[in-house]
Protein backbone atom coordinates (compact mmCIF):
# COMPACT_ATOMS: atom_id res chain seq x y z
CA UNK A 1 0.00 0.00 0.00
CA UNK A 2 1.26 3.52 -0.80
CA UNK A 3 2.76 5.58 2.14
CA UNK A 4 0.98 8.75 2.35
CA UNK A 5 2.83 11.97 1.69
CA UNK A 6 3.38 14.72 -0.92
CA UNK A 7 4.43 12.10 -3.08
CA UNK A 8 1.22 9.65 -2.63
CA UNK A 9 -0.76 12.76 -3.32
CA UNK A 10 1.20 13.61 -6.21
CA UNK A 11 0.69 10.53 -7.94
CA UNK A 12 -3.01 10.60 -6.91
CA UNK A 13 -3.73 14.04 -9.07
CA UNK A 14 -1.66 12.80 -12.00
CA UNK A 15 -3.97 9.83 -11.95
CA UNK A 16 -6.75 12.03 -12.46
CA UNK A 17 -5.28 14.04 -15.33
CA UNK A 18 -4.94 10.38 -16.49
CA UNK A 19 -7.80 9.48 -16.46
CA UNK A 20 -8.93 9.88 -19.82
CA UNK A 21 -6.97 5.85 -20.71
CA UNK A 22 -6.47 3.56 -17.61
CA UNK A 23 -3.72 2.04 -18.96
CA UNK A 24 -1.63 4.67 -19.56
CA UNK A 25 -2.54 6.36 -15.99
CA UNK A 26 -1.09 3.36 -14.38
CA UNK A 27 1.95 2.78 -16.37
CA UNK A 28 2.81 6.72 -16.27
CA UNK A 29 2.30 7.01 -12.49
CA UNK A 30 4.40 3.62 -11.61
CA UNK A 31 7.78 5.10 -13.61
CA UNK A 32 7.17 8.26 -11.96
CA UNK A 33 6.82 7.05 -8.92
CA UNK A 34 9.86 5.13 -9.21
CA UNK A 35 11.58 8.36 -10.39
CA UNK A 36 10.50 10.68 -7.78
CA UNK A 37 11.28 7.21 -4.94
CA UNK A 38 15.18 7.65 -6.51
CA UNK A 39 15.20 11.30 -6.55
CA UNK A 40 14.54 11.32 -2.58
CA UNK A 41 16.58 8.50 -2.11
CA UNK A 42 13.81 6.57 -0.90
CA UNK A 43 13.63 9.03 2.36
CA UNK A 44 10.35 9.56 3.90
CA UNK A 45 10.66 13.06 5.41
CA UNK A 46 8.19 15.93 4.12
CA UNK A 47 10.24 18.36 2.93
CA UNK A 48 12.16 16.13 0.74
CA UNK A 49 9.30 14.60 -0.91
CA UNK A 50 7.82 18.32 -1.18
CA UNK A 51 11.11 18.90 -2.86
CA UNK A 52 11.01 16.16 -5.72
CA UNK A 53 6.82 16.52 -6.06
CA UNK A 54 8.27 20.52 -7.21
CA UNK A 55 11.14 20.00 -9.36
CA UNK A 56 9.05 17.47 -11.49
CA UNK A 57 6.20 19.22 -12.74
CA UNK A 58 2.34 20.07 -12.84
CA UNK A 59 0.57 16.56 -13.15
CA UNK A 60 -1.81 18.76 -15.84
CA UNK A 61 1.29 19.49 -17.58
CA UNK A 62 2.25 16.00 -17.83
CA UNK A 63 -0.93 14.38 -19.11
CA UNK A 64 -1.36 17.29 -21.67
CA UNK A 65 2.07 15.36 -23.14
CA UNK A 66 0.99 12.35 -23.75
CA UNK A 67 -3.07 13.58 -24.37
CA UNK A 68 -2.83 14.09 -28.40
CA UNK A 69 -1.14 11.05 -29.34
CA UNK A 70 -3.04 8.63 -26.88
CA UNK A 71 -6.22 9.94 -28.35
CA UNK A 72 -5.28 9.42 -31.65
CA UNK A 73 -4.27 5.54 -30.93
CA UNK A 74 -7.81 5.00 -29.67
CA UNK A 75 -9.85 6.31 -32.19
CA UNK A 76 -7.09 4.44 -34.88
CA UNK A 77 -8.64 1.36 -32.60
CA UNK A 78 -11.83 2.28 -33.25
CA UNK A 79 -12.04 2.77 -36.68
CA UNK A 80 -10.59 -1.05 -37.22
CA UNK A 81 -13.12 -2.11 -34.75
CA UNK A 82 -15.29 -0.44 -37.25
CA UNK A 83 -13.93 -2.15 -40.57
CA UNK A 84 -13.93 -5.57 -38.60
CA UNK A 85 -17.49 -5.09 -37.24
CA UNK A 86 -18.74 -4.38 -40.98
CA UNK A 87 -16.56 -7.80 -42.20
CA UNK A 88 -18.21 -9.69 -39.52
CA UNK A 89 -21.40 -9.12 -40.23
CA UNK A 90 -20.84 -9.48 -43.77
CA UNK A 91 -19.34 -13.03 -43.54
CA UNK A 92 -22.20 -14.16 -41.19
CA UNK A 93 -24.72 -12.84 -43.13
CA UNK A 94 -23.11 -14.82 -46.40
CA UNK A 95 -22.72 -18.07 -44.44
CA UNK A 96 -26.65 -17.82 -43.27
CA UNK A 97 -27.68 -17.28 -46.75
CA UNK A 98 -25.23 -20.27 -48.00
CA UNK A 99 -26.70 -22.17 -45.33
CA UNK A 100 -30.65 -21.22 -46.68
CA UNK A 101 -29.68 -22.50 -49.96
CA UNK A 102 -28.15 -25.69 -48.89
CA UNK A 103 -30.57 -26.66 -46.53
CA UNK A 104 -33.13 -25.37 -48.67
CA UNK A 105 -35.01 -23.51 -46.55
CA UNK A 106 -37.40 -21.23 -47.87
CA UNK A 107 -39.87 -18.51 -46.75
CA UNK A 108 -43.72 -18.95 -47.39
CA UNK A 109 -44.95 -16.88 -50.40
CA UNK A 110 -47.12 -14.68 -48.01
CA UNK A 111 -44.43 -13.74 -46.33
CA UNK A 112 -42.95 -12.34 -49.47
CA UNK A 113 -43.68 -8.74 -49.13
CA UNK A 114 -42.32 -8.49 -45.54
CA UNK A 115 -39.04 -10.70 -46.87
CA UNK A 116 -38.58 -7.93 -50.10
CA UNK A 117 -39.37 -4.65 -47.52
CA UNK A 118 -36.62 -5.91 -45.23
CA UNK A 119 -34.23 -7.37 -47.58
CA UNK A 120 -34.47 -3.65 -49.55
CA UNK A 121 -34.27 -1.75 -46.04
CA UNK A 122 -31.27 -4.24 -45.05
CA UNK A 123 -29.21 -4.13 -47.97
CA UNK A 124 -29.77 -0.02 -48.30
CA UNK A 125 -28.55 0.41 -44.30
CA UNK A 126 -25.44 -2.23 -44.82
CA UNK A 127 -24.27 -0.72 -47.88
CA UNK A 128 -24.98 2.73 -46.25
CA UNK A 129 -22.73 1.67 -43.00
CA UNK A 130 -19.66 0.33 -45.76
CA UNK A 131 -19.27 3.61 -47.61
CA UNK A 132 -19.52 5.26 -44.38
CA UNK A 133 -17.12 2.51 -42.85
CA UNK A 134 -14.55 3.41 -45.47
CA UNK A 135 -14.83 7.14 -45.72
CA UNK A 136 -14.24 7.01 -41.99
CA UNK A 137 -11.13 4.64 -42.23
CA UNK A 138 -9.78 7.08 -44.36
CA UNK A 139 -10.12 10.21 -42.59
CA UNK A 140 -8.95 8.19 -39.62
CA UNK A 141 -6.08 7.16 -41.22
CA UNK A 142 -4.88 10.97 -42.60
CA UNK A 143 -5.23 12.44 -38.67
CA UNK A 144 -1.90 13.27 -37.11
CA UNK A 145 -1.50 14.01 -33.64
CA UNK A 146 -0.68 17.57 -33.06
CA UNK A 147 2.18 18.37 -30.85
CA UNK A 148 -0.61 20.30 -28.51
CA UNK A 149 -4.27 20.40 -27.66
CA UNK A 150 -5.98 22.51 -29.33
CA UNK A 151 -9.64 22.94 -30.19
CA UNK A 152 -9.35 21.99 -34.05
CA UNK A 153 -8.24 18.25 -32.94
CA UNK A 154 -11.21 17.74 -30.93
CA UNK A 155 -13.24 18.86 -33.96
CA UNK A 156 -11.34 16.12 -36.32
CA UNK A 157 -11.76 13.75 -33.31
CA UNK A 158 -15.42 14.17 -33.17
CA UNK A 159 -15.77 13.71 -36.87
CA UNK A 160 -14.04 10.67 -35.93
CA UNK A 161 -16.42 9.07 -33.88
CA UNK A 162 -19.29 10.67 -35.73
CA UNK A 163 -18.17 8.43 -38.94
CA UNK A 164 -18.08 5.42 -36.61
CA UNK A 165 -21.46 6.43 -34.86
CA UNK A 166 -23.36 6.59 -38.24
CA UNK A 167 -21.87 3.46 -39.15
CA UNK A 168 -22.55 1.74 -35.96
CA UNK A 169 -26.33 2.97 -37.03
CA UNK A 170 -26.59 1.24 -40.39
CA UNK A 171 -25.01 -1.78 -39.33
CA UNK A 172 -27.81 -2.11 -36.27
CA UNK A 173 -30.66 -1.28 -38.65
CA UNK A 174 -29.19 -4.04 -40.90
CA UNK A 175 -28.38 -6.37 -37.98
CA UNK A 176 -31.95 -5.81 -36.78
CA UNK A 177 -33.84 -6.46 -40.33
CA UNK A 178 -31.56 -9.43 -40.45
CA UNK A 179 -33.04 -10.70 -36.74
CA UNK A 180 -36.75 -10.00 -37.88
CA UNK A 181 -36.18 -12.39 -40.91
CA UNK A 182 -34.30 -14.86 -39.70
CA UNK A 183 -36.98 -15.01 -37.12
CA UNK A 184 -39.86 -15.51 -39.06
CA UNK A 185 -38.03 -18.12 -41.06
CA UNK A 186 -36.98 -20.26 -38.08
CA UNK A 187 -40.71 -19.72 -36.58
CA UNK A 188 -42.38 -21.57 -39.77
CA UNK A 189 -39.85 -24.29 -39.34
CA UNK A 190 -39.59 -27.42 -36.58
CA UNK A 191 -36.75 -26.65 -34.82
CA UNK A 192 -33.69 -29.17 -35.39
CA UNK A 193 -29.93 -28.73 -35.32
CA UNK A 194 -29.51 -27.30 -38.04
CA UNK A 195 -31.24 -24.01 -37.28
CA UNK A 196 -28.60 -23.54 -34.46
CA UNK A 197 -26.03 -21.85 -37.77
CA UNK A 198 -28.76 -19.11 -38.55
CA UNK A 199 -28.88 -18.19 -34.50
CA UNK A 200 -25.07 -18.27 -34.58
CA UNK A 201 -24.61 -16.50 -37.11
CA UNK A 202 -26.97 -13.90 -35.78
CA UNK A 203 -25.41 -13.78 -32.19
CA UNK A 204 -21.52 -13.15 -34.39
CA UNK A 205 -23.59 -10.13 -35.41
CA UNK A 206 -25.17 -8.47 -32.55
CA UNK A 207 -21.48 -9.00 -31.00
CA UNK A 208 -19.60 -7.51 -33.57
CA UNK A 209 -22.31 -4.32 -33.66
CA UNK A 210 -22.32 -4.53 -29.73
CA UNK A 211 -18.61 -3.81 -29.31
CA UNK A 212 -18.52 -1.62 -32.27
CA UNK A 213 -20.94 0.41 -29.98
CA UNK A 214 -18.86 -0.18 -26.76
CA UNK A 215 -15.49 1.11 -28.27
CA UNK A 216 -17.47 4.26 -29.48
CA UNK A 217 -18.86 4.89 -26.16
CA UNK A 218 -15.30 4.56 -24.11
CA UNK A 219 -13.85 6.94 -27.18
CA UNK A 220 -16.59 9.54 -26.39
CA UNK A 221 -15.72 9.21 -22.46
CA UNK A 222 -11.87 9.58 -23.09
CA UNK A 223 -12.69 12.42 -25.12
CA UNK A 224 -14.56 14.29 -22.93
CA UNK A 225 -11.85 13.69 -19.91
CA UNK A 226 -9.20 14.40 -22.17
CA UNK A 227 -10.64 17.91 -23.50
CA UNK A 228 -11.92 19.25 -19.75
CA UNK A 229 -8.54 20.15 -19.51
CA UNK A 230 -8.77 23.12 -21.91
CA UNK A 231 -11.64 24.28 -19.64
CA UNK A 232 -9.54 24.64 -16.87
Amino acid sequence: MRQPGPIADYLDALKRELGFDIILSRRVCAEVEDHLWQVTDGCMSIESQQQAVANFGDPRDIARQYITATLLSHIRWVGLAMIGATSAIFLAMKARVMWYALMQWQLNAEWDAVRAAGLAIDRYGFFAAICIALIGWAYISTRRAPIHLHVTYNKELNRCIVLCGATAGGLIVSVTVETVLTGIRLFQMEWCAAALVPVLSLIVEMAAAALLVLRIRAMIRRTAIAFSLLET
